[in-house]
């Protein structure tokens, strides 16, 4: 798949974010890693590519995405792991030059839970909801480091995620081999 030049722009400068600016609560993690947030963040951008979002939408999702599994205590069930992620953001942006967004605060404290609970919480925003499903898809997206079956991609909330579903299970087999 050819990558639009302007999702490499955000994807290099959101990663590079994520790389020398994020922090991990579980270093030895093997399935929620900075590699994980990176494809997340990809798949967000390229969603948003296809949806045709503005620029600030789509720093929105880098930045959901640089933050989201930040603060996991465990590499499996951990309900809880958006809040804290969502909090470790705030505290971030209000000690670094990185501008807080309510809505971003809101997609990683419900990305852990049901839909319905997200949808409720960003409803009153600004592209909330759009933003929370669009970010939930991109995140299911890189299920496929948990397995070959471990994406239902009948759940998935938006078409661009649909068309992303081959690409993403092929990068992470090749991101596997390196």
């Amino acid at each position: 798949m050819k990558i639009p030049e302007a999702v490499k722009r955000d994807y290099d400068r959101w990663d590079l974010f994520l790389e020398q600016q994020v922090d991990f609560s579980l270093k030895d993690s093997e399935k929620h890693t900075k590699a994980h947030c990176a494809r997340v963040l990809l798949y967000a951008l390229l969603i948003a590519e296809k949806m045709d979002l503005s620029p600030e939408l789509r720093d929105a999702l880098g930045a959901a995405a640089v933050f989201h599994d930040s603060r996991r205590q465990d590499d499996w069930l951990d309900v809880g792991h958006g809040q804290r992620a969502a909090d470790y953001y705030k505290e971030f942006c209000r000690t670094n030059p990185l501008v807080y967004d309510e809505r971003v605060y809101q997609i990683m404290a419900y990305h852990d839970q049901e839909d319905g609970l997200g949808e409720a919480a960003l409803a009153g925003f600004e592209h909330g909801v759009l933003l929370y499903r669009i970010f939930k898809d991109a995140d299911a997206l890189d299920r496929y480091r948990l397995g070959e079956n471990a994406l239902d991609e009948a759940m998935l909330r938006t078409a661009p995620a649909h068309n992303l579903a081959d690409f993403a299970r092929c990068l992470v087999a090749e991101s596997a081999h390196t």
